[in-house]
């Protein structure tokens, strides 16, 4: 694959040549590379096709991202070299938030302790919420965590007593921007 820059044999041209190479064009860059081979056995695996359907809906999230002004300079932003606001738009719907690093700080079921993880996302993290649920799985309280000033720690206050919490299933949900959702549970 050869790359140029402002070469004007090449610029802003796009497509196949001769039917032998391509030629495409990727921020400033001219790009001629051989032409993709096509398979010869189709796959229509359930997996696969997971994939396909996880694509087209972050295709779909990106362009409905960059029609929004502030949103695509947010995400123009964080944009790599030679990556369109579209293209961090997409990275940003096919990647949901990691959640790690539960820190509990001696929990007993006390109101008004807090419970603190880790939510981190390529773009941004928006929600962080904590659900208590007793060992029978009858919900015992839940809310939405707030972002400490650090910006990767989100930090849940208790708003009840839960008189033995050995056994409790603590369920901790981050959600980013194109609503991808990750879960992370911890039994006490």
């Amino acid at each position: 694959m050869a790359r140029s820059a402002n070469n004007v044999l090449t610029r802003n041209y796009t497509g196949k040549v001769a039917g032998q190479y391509s030629l495409r064009m990727r921020g400033d860059q001219s790009i001629i590379a051989g032409l993709p081979k096509s398979r010869k056995e189709k796959s229509n695996s359930e997996k696969l096709m997971a994939v396909k359907r996880k694509f087209s809906l972050a295709v779909i999230y990106g362009k409905k991202a960059i029609a929004n002004p502030e949103l695509k300079a947010s995400y123009q932003a964080i944009a790599k070299k030679n990556q369109s606001a579209f293209n961090a738009a997409v990275l940003d719907a096919l990647k949901g938030p990691e959640l790690a690093e539960l820190r509990l700080d001696g929990f007993t079921g006390v109101a008004g302790q807090t419970l603190t993880v880790q939510a981190i996302d390529n773009f941004r993290v928006t929600k962080v919420s904590f659900g208590l649920y007793a060992t029978d799985g009858s919900l015992l309280e839940e809310g939405d965590a707030i972002m400490d000033e650090n910006g990767f720690e989100w930090i849940y206050t208790t708003k009840s007593e839960i008189p033995s919490p050995a056994g409790t299933l603590i369920r901790v949900s981050a959600e980013d921007i194109p609503k991808n959702r990750t879960l992370l549970e911890v039994v006490i």
